[in-house]
């Protein structure tokens, strides 16, 4: 799986979140029924907050623990938090870059697998303190050939 090295500094993200388990692989199926049950109104909302890189919708998996971590449904933005969101400031930092082509849920699962199971061990980079981010673009999800992103922070091995 290719991959680019992207450099961002400081930036902001705008969105929904909610804590998901990890025990017994439960993150694998309460993220699909996230995404889901987010209602409409609040996908257009935030697509509309959307105003800076990494664009368009992204998942994020920030503040990880033992037993899970918190799951974000955001936007990269500069505009002002709304009532009814929650802001979630990004450090800089440098990404590996991943394109993942294939029909969500199963190709980023796939993905992040390979990515934390294979590339990482063996890419001489190490994951730095900083949230993992899904980069969703606004094609058909159910698609054999739908292209997402998958944003690892990274530093190179010293």
């Amino acid at each position: 799986m290719e991959y680019t090295i992207i450099n961002l500094e400081t930036f902001s993200v705008v969105g929904v979140r909610e804590f998901t388990s990890t025990e017994n692989g439960e993150n694998f199926i309460a993220i699909p029924r996230m995404w889901a049950d987010l209602p409409a109104e609040t996908f257009a909302a935030l697509q509309k907050l959307s105003d800076r890189e990494p664009s368009g919708i992204l998942g994020l998996c920030a503040n990880m623990s033992e037993s899970g971590f918190d799951y974000w449904m955001a936007v990269a933005t500069t505009k002002e938090c709304p009532a009814g969101f929650a802001k979630l400031d990004i450090p800089a930092a440098q990404w590996a870059v991943f394109e993942i082509t294939g029909a969500m849920p199963r190709a980023i699962q796939d993905g992040a697998k390979y990515v934390f199971d294979e590339w990482l061990p063996s890419s001489g980079y190490r994951h730095t303190d900083a949230p993992n981010i899904e980069r969703y673009s606004a094609d058909d999800m159910d698609a054999p050939d739908y292209k997402s992103e998958m944003w690892v922070p990274v530093i190179e091995n010293s």
